[in-house]
């Protein structure tokens, strides 16, 4: 019978926990999901899926490549990128070569801050273009309308931040 590592599981129960038809599928959903939405590579949201529901939560450049049938370039492209996010985590261990990567699920709250923060901005931008077009029939219309609407969502976001505060964000 062959050696194994403690730390890293025997390559075939590896397989056999992520290797299924029904994560692979999860995975390309949420990988679809951080492209339309968030503008990332289709990778990375598949870097992201994984590290989000592999066990043990931690995975190698390699692991990666391998549960994900990615290149290794392309991994270490999407980590990187991911890093920047800071949405996942770089680790090393004392007798490993390989860095070790996870996902920073706390992070998930600031990133969709950061995001509403936009919303903000893009408030602000429209209230300029209405004064510029002010009495301008059509245009200001449009305009208002959209303003209109990033105004009601920037002055709700200051509450729906607290109760998260309050009661969402979970306890450990």
């Amino acid at each position: 019978m062959p050696e194994t590592n403690p730390f890293q599981p025997a390559q075939d129960e590896y397989a056999q926990r992520t290797d299924r038809p029904a994560m692979s599928e999860w995975i390309e959903q949420m990988a679809a999901h951080f492209e339309a939405t968030e503008g990332m590579p289709l990778i990375a949201g598949r870097i992201l899926a994984f590290l989000l529901i592999c066990d043990p939560p931690e995975r190698t450049a390699a692991e990666l490549s391998h549960g994900l049938s990615a290149s290794t370039g392309s991994i270490s492209t999407n980590v990187r990128l991911l890093l920047r996010m800071g949405v996942i985590s770089k680790t090393t261990r004392q007798g490993r070569e390989a860095a070790l990567y996870r996902v920073e699920e706390d992070r998930w709250p600031e990133m969709v801050r950061q995001r509403m923060e936009r919303v903000t901005q893009l408030r602000e931008l429209t209230e300029s273009g209405l004064r510029m077009f002010s009495g301008q029939g059509e245009r200001a219309r449009r305009l208002r309308t959209v303003h209109e609407f990033y105004k009601w969502l920037a002055g709700e976001m200051p509450e729906l931040w607290r109760k998260w505060e309050r009661e969402g964000r979970p306890r450990r």
